[in-house]
């Protein structure tokens, strides 16, 4: 387990492996950094440009999605239908752009812990994939395979021991008969901090990410990207405050002197609205990126 389990001899192996907290998967690894830094739906993510998305659910549970997002002079609306019961899902979203991406998965049905899951572009068959992920106490485990006459093949796998985690992945290329890409990262997930050390593009890339839980309303990191082979080097630095309005506030900062706030907040009737700002701390004369998310409940 990722953190210290006590067993009582009692117990049966059922019983103990239900105990054991699920370890995450690679891409979960120090994913307090990339909430921090990156942002996401659930820890507010930064948008530069004009998105409205709206929800809903009908009587039979199907979950649609509504997205128009501006990008310049033009607007790319998207819809996306999903429903899931009883370890099976499948959804499907429409673009504009002729193409209909479909996912469909199956968890828990065949073995505790295995899902299987595929997926598609439409109408180009050469786009299908197949994943089978495989979850149990110490290993967490993806397999995805392009369905072609010469599949690309990923995979991924990360375990733990209590607060320690390490994760690997590595594509195999089997029309070149060559290993296409493999990093490694090493966390740490402690109750109020996580670090991580990933090497990245075939061990070419080295980032060092830090995200710290100050307070239950104050989050602050920090991230370290240098590549190897140029000897290039990124940092950001990052800050989270909750308020007590329930409003969220993020701030960002690079090396390069770009600054990126946010602004996040939830409206009485259930709507969240989100503006963000980004100025060259550096050139103030420099024009001034903004965008806002509304998002329809």
């Amino acid at each position: 387990c990722i953190r210290a389990c006590s067993f009582s001899p009692h117990q049966s192996r059922k019983q103990r492996s239900a105990a054991m907290a699920p370890i995450p998967a690679y891409a979960d690894i120090g994913k307090a950094v990339g909430d921090l830094l990156k942002g996401s739906s659930k820890s507010g993510a930064f948008q530069l440009d004009h998105k409205v998305t709206y929800t809903g659910t009908t009587s039979s549970g199907l979950n649609v999605t509504l997205t128009a997002i501006t990008k310049g002079d033009k607007v790319e609306p998207s819809l996306k239908a999903a429903y899931a019961k009883r370890g099976y899902s499948a959804d499907i979203t429409y673009d504009g752009s002729a193409k209909i991406a479909v996912n469909s998965s199956v968890a828990d049905a065949l073995l505790p812990g295995l899902k299987l899951s595929g997926s598609v572009a439409l109408p180009d068959p050469n786009t299908a994939k197949a994943s089978l992920e495989y979850s149990f106490p110490y290993l967490s485990t993806k397999a995805t395979v392009a369905l072609t006459s010469k599949p690309l093949v990923d995979v991924v796998a990360s375990t733990g021991y209590k607060d320690v985690l390490v994760g690997v992945e590595a594509g195999f290329d089997t029309a070149k008969s060559a290993v296409s890409k493999y990093n490694v990262a090493v966390g740490y997930h402690a109750p109020d901090f996580q670090l991580v050390v990933s090497l990245l593009d075939k061990l070419q890339t080295v980032k060092v990410g830090y995200a710290h839980n100050v307070s239950s309303t104050t989050k602050v990191g920090a991230e370290v990207l240098r590549k190897l082979a140029s000897g290039d080097t990124t940092v950001s630095l990052g800050y989270s405050k909750a308020l007590a309005s329930g409003a969220l506030a993020k701030l960002k900062l690079d090396n390069t002197g770009v600054l990126s706030a946010l602004y996040e907040t939830k409206l009485t009737s259930g709507e969240k609205v989100a503006g963000s700002i980004q100025v060259q701390a550096t050139d103030l004369s420099k024009p001034v990126k903004y965008g806002f998310a509304v998002d329809l409940a």
